[in-house]
């Protein structure tokens, strides 16, 4: 027997098929432009791999060509069953703004004596930014029923495999930024910053230990930090993991992020532009995009 229109629908609903297009919606309401199933290609295999969905946002600065941009890399995730972080309170939280991903000129700024300074750390980003909440988790479960029927917590691929995605796809958009920078005469502000996203359509459970029990509660919001080693160094990425129902207010967080950023951009305005040209002036005499690279990124040796 055919499957009917109503068993057609029901099951599509159930699918989480049309949760990539709904946040579609809210993401193009909201001013940003969007790509659903974005390429990048995976960093073990050099295969194409797809992201469900890239967004991107602008504001312009005190100047008609300087702009800052928020790239979105978002996957979305339908549990059937409540995804858990085990959150804990970070010993040094506050430097945690330090993991947000920025690309472009300047992501850094001349401070005293001639020395950089990454440009988190210049506008004071710990003051204000989510990235630097009061609990992190660095954990995760998700519940399963064993042959007995019996529930079980286990650490399943598929979300562990979706969280390496997200790593990959902000290590490739940061490089891609950092090396297809062309220079011109005179260059302007250009900052992409950039935020990996899990949004999930099923529950979310904040669990936090007390002695040797643990309290469970619902949430729609929480910080998950994961840690990767790239070329024999660690990585750091900061994961905001949200409901799909506080997709729309995450999405007005980071808008009052963005314009406290413009805001302190534009009022360091001449060790701004002094960093950008003494960026450029060493950045545009080279030719590798390796070299160009290293030039524009801030380093702390």
């Amino acid at each position: 027997m055919a499957i009917s229109l109503q068993e057609a629908k029901e099951a599509l609903l159930r699918s989480g098929y049309l949760l990539e297009t709904r946040l579609e919606h809210k993401l193009l309401s909201a001013g940003y432009y969007v790509d659903a199933n974005d390429a990048y290609p995976d960093p073990a295999t050099g295969k194409s791999r797809e992201l469900d969905l890239f967004a991107i946002t602008a504001r312009r600065l005190g100047r008609d060509a300087d702009f800052i941009f928020n790239v979105l890399l978002i996957e979305c995730v339908n549990n059937s069953e409540p995804l858990v972080l085990i959150t804990k309170k970070p010993l040094i939280g506050f430097l945690f703004h330090e993991d947000l991903r920025i690309a472009g000129l300047p992501v850094k700024l001349l401070g005293d004596r001639g020395r950089w300074i990454p440009i988190q750390e210049a506008l004071n980003l710990e003051k204000f930014h989510h990235y630097c909440a009061s609990r992190i988790a660095t954990q995760f479960c998700s519940f399963a029923k064993k042959q007995s029927q019996q529930w079980m917590a286990l650490h399943e691929g598929p979300h562990f495999d979706t969280f390496q995605k997200l790593c990959d796809a902000v290590d490739y958009r940061q490089d891609q930024h950092f090396k297809g920078w062309e220079f011109g005469s005179e260059e302007p502000v250009n900052l992409e910053f950039y935020y990996p996203v899990l949004v999930v359509q099923g529950g979310l459970l904040e669990a936090r230990l007390r002695g040797t029990s643990v309290v469970l509660k619902p949430a729609t919001h929480l910080q998950f930090r994961r840690t990767v080693i790239r070329e024999s160094e660690p990585q750091t990425y900061q994961i905001d993991v949200v409901t799909e129902r506080q997709f729309s207010r995450f999405l007005s967080l980071l808008d009052r992020e963005m314009e406290t950023i413009v805001r302190r951009i534009n009022a360091r305005r001449p060790t701004i532009q002094k960093s950008v040209d003494k960026i450029a002036t060493s950045a545009r005499r080279l030719r590798s995009p390796e070299a160009v690279r290293r030039a524009l990124e801030w380093r702390s040796s």
